[in-house]
């Protein structure tokens, strides 16, 4: 099952990125993340076949691709808790011309700002083949942003003194 949840993720990047193609369209780059971005990058086995990436100030015109991702979730920088350094991680996804996986680090960050029991389900999978050093500096990096909402950073300083407690971080 999860392996064809890869396979339909994959089936619509490839959509967007042949009708871009067709229609001579320019795009950005994308930076996904969430459940989506850990299936197709191969850090997690689940089920999901929304597609969460960064909203990086993009073009109404290109509006048009995204439509051809169906179900999808544009995630405003300033309330998502990872670092704003996360393009220097994030991996190239091959075959593709502009789209990128954030790293597992930058993933556990945004998964630490929501830290629901899925999320701490995710980050204990995640966390097994991740930069415990990275991620605690990357802690703190998110914790001393000034472009992020007051009240997502605060949430966010209390769930990482919890998940630093609960991972040994």
């Amino acid at each position: 099952m999860c392996s064809k949840n890869k396979e339909i993720l994959m089936e619509l990047l490839n959509d967007m990125e042949s009708f871009a193609e067709m229609k001579n369209i320019e795009y950005p780059s994308i930076y996904l993340l969430g459940g989506s971005g850990c299936i197709i990058a191969g850090y997690l086995n689940r089920a999901t076949t929304d597609i969460d990436f960064l909203d990086m100030d993009y073009d109404a015109s290109i509006g048009r691709l995204f439509r051809i991702l169906d179900r999808f979730d544009m995630l405003d920088i300033y309330l998502t808790t990872i670092p704003l350094d996360f393009k220097e991680r994030a991996i190239k996804l091959e075959g593709f011309k502009n789209i990128y996986i954030l790293s597992r680090e930058d993933i556990i960050l945004s998964k630490i700002g929501r830290y629901s029991e899925k999320d701490i389900e995710d980050i204990s999978i995640l966390l097994k083949d991740a930069n415990n050093n990275l991620i605690s500096k990357l802690i703190e990096e998110v914790s001393s942003r000034e472009n992020i909402s007051e009240r997502v950073k605060e949430v966010f300083v209390k769930n990482a003194k919890l998940f630093r407690e609960r991972f040994n971080v």
